[in-house]
């Protein structure tokens, strides 16, 4: 098929050629426009040797349109798989070769042409503009979060098939926020983790005195049980949070824990005033908590005593008579309810 549509364009620029070469001839004759002996002899050779190629390609062209054009769709399709299937064959090495993107592009781009079912596939520049969106957008770890949220969920979906349908349905608000609580400690867990590699790896580098990480201490269920009725419970978990805290390293590590504390208190808290009712949905909390987060209770009463004292000992160090100057008696919800409801606070 490339070989008709070329001889076509080559008899139409020849053609084209011959008619202009005789209307000079002609001209020349008439007197309209002179051409010296050399112009004019280059001409006429140049119209000779025009209209024996126009004759070849002719000819040629004819001889093709003979044949089985059903063949010579085969044979340029063909030719045009192979080529294909070379460009996609070496697309791994071009993209490796790049000298323009960024090395995180580069990777990405590699990645997707892993990830691409048969069939699929991408030119290099399409390929580096889906990489370098993903990389902008931070794609990969979103994807990531997804997929370990689904996981989550599913496994919290099959703890509670051993609860009763009632208790399920008491606490259905909760099924979505619970998932994401467990995610959030399960991201907190790994970043510090992450952190604590990276200081092991600079310590190996001559840095001393890194810290190191030996797991979450243990939370004590009458803490939340007792929340708000007991200062001892207050200051217990008070001090539980704070030795979490210790181990955030960066400021979203911290911000991050708070969060999850808030949103972790508040779910116990209701699951513990519910009691017996909330027994198996509670499980299957602590459950998720500990398979993700590695946060879990303590079960020893040896222990639970000992950390008896240390809140008690906490206590005894706190002077209650104390404001700090950065407390504030009216808050900013208040000065906007008094206004609103026209009170003057006096």
């Amino acid at each position: 098929m490339k070989e008709i549509v070329a001889l076509k364009e080559l008899i139409e620029g020849e053609e084209k050629t011959i008619t202009f070469a005789k209307r000079q001839l002609a001209d020349h004759e008439a007197g309209v426009n002179k051409l010296t002996a050399m112009v004019q002899a280059s001409i006429e050779t140049k119209l000779e040797n025009s209209e024996i190629l126009l004759a070849k390609h002719k000819t040629m062209l004819n001889n093709f349109s003979k044949q089985d054009l059903a063949e010579l769709e085969e044979q340029e399709r063909l030719r045009e798989a192979t080529k294909r299937k070379n460009y996609y064959h070496f697309q791994k090495v071009r993209l490796k070769r790049d000298t323009v993107r960024k090395n995180d592009v580069k990777i990405e781009a590699l990645k997707i042409v892993d990830e691409l079912s048969d069939g699929v596939q991408f030119e290099d520049q399409e390929m580096f503009e889906i990489a370098e969106k993903i990389v902008s957008l931070d794609l990969r770890v979103h994807e990531d979060i997804n997929d370990k949220l689904t996981e989550i969920q599913k496994k919290f979906n099959e703890l509670l098939k051993s609860c009763d349908e009632e208790e399920i349905g008491y606490f259905v608000t909760l099924n979505t926020q619970i998932p994401i609580i467990v995610l959030q400690l399960h991201i907190l867990l790994t970043n510090i983790n992450e952190n604590i590699q990276e200081s092991i790896n600079e310590e190996d580098q001559g840095k001393k005195d890194l810290p190191k990480f030996k797991g979450f201490p243990r939370f004590e269920d009458w803490w939340i049980e007792e929340l708000w009725i007991n200062h001892q419970a207050y200051f217990g978990l008070y001090k539980w949070k704070s030795i979490v805290a210790n181990l955030c390293i960066t400021s979203d590590q911290k911000r991050l824990w708070d969060t999850i504390f808030n949103n972790w208190v508040f779910v116990k808290k209701m699951l513990n005033g519910k009691s017996k009712l909330a027994f198996c949905y509670n499980f299957a909390f602590d459950a998720l908590v500990r398979n993700y987060g590695e946060i879990e209770e303590e079960l020893s009463n040896q222990n639970i005593l000992a950390m008896e004292k240390i809140v008690l000992s906490l206590i005894t160090k706190v002077d209650f008579t104390t404001i700090t100057s950065e407390h504030e008696t009216e808050t900013l919800y208040l000065k906007y309810k008094r206004k609103k409801l026209g009170h003057d606070g006096k």
